[in-house]
């Protein structure tokens, strides 16, 4: 396993149990929905571990633009109303913290937020 795969398990571990304690509070959302917010962030994070190293920056942009695409899926199945501030403020920072570590370079976008232009046009986060 390689240095960089190590990595991103160790910020998925680090960002499992905050995601979950923050699950614990919407007694109204759907199980399944939370769950396929779960399997999402996993499944980003398996595809930037089966990146080869010194993968291009758009390689990694297209597996965020995936992710926030799900996202959007499950937040629409659910009237817009599991994904807002509070889950943003969660979730974006893992997201961007495994793109840099996958390799891609955070500073060459505005406030260092790669998911911002992916977000605006799937309207979630």
């Amino acid at each position: 396993m390689s240095l960089r795969n190590d990595k991103l398990d160790q910020v998925l571990a680090e960002a499992r149990p905050r995601i979950a304690k923050h699950w614990t509070f919407f007694h109204t959302a759907a199980p399944s929905a939370i769950a396929r917010v779960n399997e999402l962030l996993d499944e980003y994070f398996e595809k930037l571990k089966a990146l080869p190293d010194g993968a291009l920056s758009t390689t990694v942009l297209r597996e965020i633009e995936t992710l926030i695409r799900g996202l959007g899926e499950v937040n629409a199945s659910c009237n817009g109303t599991l994904l807002e501030t509070d889950e943003r403020e969660l979730l974006v920072p893992i997201i961007i913290e495994a793109a840099s570590v996958a390799g891609l370079n955070v500073d060459e976008f505005d406030d260092r937020d790669p998911t911002l232009g992916f977000r605006a046009e799937f309207v979630v986060l």
